[in-house]
């Protein structure tokens, strides 16, 4: 399964359960210094996952397995 096509699977997820899923803007200053990361996001605006020390930096695989533990 393609990155894209991974993303887009965990953004429906996301969505079925109330969550939003924001990936690092593709302008951003931190894209010179860090990977593209995601930020998991509660309908009501709390971080869930991905900003422990910087926004954007949950990987994929980090967001598809906390995902999954709420399904």
């Amino acid at each position: 399964m393609s990155e894209k096509s991974r993303e887009n699977r965990a953004r429906r997820r996301a969505k079925r359960l109330g969550f939003w899923l924001k990936k690092m803007p593709a302008r951003s200053w931190m894209r010179g210094y860090y990977p593209p990361g995601f930020t998991l996001l509660s309908s009501n605006n709390v971080i869930l996952i991905g900003a422990r020390g910087r926004g954007f930096e949950a990987t994929l695989d980090e967001v598809e397995a906390f995902i999954a533990r709420y399904e």
